[in-house]
């Protein structure tokens, strides 16, 4: 009956000593487990922080690129309405400052000095006869002699029907190239004044004769 007592009161005792740690237990795993929340939320709230923070910088990219867009895009459009002015104002003065051609005086144009007819002419291909119709002794000699320098082949020298001759006057027939008429024309222009041709008959016994005049060349 003794040891049967103390069984008993070792079995309360041992009940009492769980029941106390009991309470003890449950205190320390609430402890654990509100110590593992207050190291869980601010792991949470480390997290939203630097979402947060990672968040406003890309807010503030995007605000600063769309800054520039605002200032760059106007900026385009005013240089290139500054450079469209400045085409345009450049097109104005050009068109403003070209210059009117002055009517200028058409420039004289110098004779055209043609080759001497008796570069085309055979001034040896017909004979002249030479009559003094200036009633001045000794002109048909020195009209001979200009000719004769000339190239000219002359025949006789003679005195004409009448000395009432002012022009030198040169007579020849249709057949005599007009070419050759213009070179004596001009041999006998370096001493008389001469006159226009004229055509001798066909029924003379000369081909080409000169009738010198009185008057001189100027």
């Amino acid at each position: 009956m003794p040891n049967e007592e103390k069984s008993k009161r070792k079995r309360m005792v041992v009940e009492e000593v769980k029941s106390e740690e009991t309470p003890k237990a449950e205190e320390a795993s609430k402890k654990e487990e509100n110590a593992a929340e207050a190291v869980i939320e601010p792991k949470i709230l480390d997290e939203a922080a630097t979402d947060t923070v990672s968040i406003e910088p890309q807010l503030e990219t995007k605000k600063s690129s769309l800054i520039a867009l605002w200032i760059i895009i106007p900026g385009i459009f005013l240089l290139g309405a500054i450079l469209g002015g400045i085409v345009f104002y450049q097109r104005g003065v050009s068109s403003s400052q070209e210059v009117t051609p002055t009517p200028t005086a058409a420039p004289t144009s110098a004779p055209v000095v043609s080759a001497s007819p008796s570069a085309s002419a055979v001034l040896t291909k017909y004979t002249i006869n030479i009559f003094n119709g200036s009633g001045i002794a000794g002109e048909a000699a020195k009209a001979k002699t200009l000719l004769t320098t000339a190239g000219f082949k002359v025949g006789s020298t003679a005195n004409a029907a009448s000395y009432d001759y002012t022009k030198t006057i040169i007579k020849a027939k249709i057949t005599v190239e007009a070419s050759f008429v213009a070179a004596l024309s001009t041999a006998l222009a370096k001493s008389y004044s001469v006159d226009t041709a004229q055509t001798l008959a066909s029924t003379s016994a000369d081909t080409v004769q000169v009738v010198i005049g009185s008057s001189k060349a100027q």
